[in-house]
């Protein structure tokens, strides 16, 4: 359930940004960016163990590691940003995907009522 949650938090940013550049109508805009970062995402959580140990610690690990590989994938696979927009382009999207993210699963604990384990000894 929660990787579901978090693919759709995902193209739910994708969407975003496109609707930001007046490219939400276009299909071969959204595959180009939604394809990336699903995959990315998919593969470093499974790599480690993001659903396995629910928590935000594992979120944010998966998130550091795939959004920015994704990021580099899409940006070879389309052609751009470089440079200097490049860099605007990685702080912008990674704000914004940890933002989706963490509205994500914290709407899913409010709608649950089930908030992420406690540690032990804390």
């Amino acid at each position: 359930m929660m990787v579901l949650l978090d693919i759709g938090a995902l193209l739910l940013f994708v969407i975003a940004g496109l609707r930001s550049h007046d490219e939400a109508a276009v299909p071969a805009y959204f595959a180009r960016n939604a394809i990336p970062l699903v995959a990315s995402w998919l593969g470093f959580a499974a790599l480690l163990g993001t659903y396995r140990r629910l928590g935000f610690a594992s979120l944010w690990r998966t998130w550091l590691v795939a959004v920015p590989v994704a990021l580099v994938v899409r940006s070879v696979w389309v052609g751009s940003p470089t440079g200097a927009r490049f860099l605007v382009f990685f702080l912008v999207v990674m704000a914004f995907t940890g933002l989706f993210l963490l509205l994500g699963r914290g709407l899913m604990s409010l709608l649950t009522g089930r908030g992420y384990p406690e540690k032990r000894g804390a």
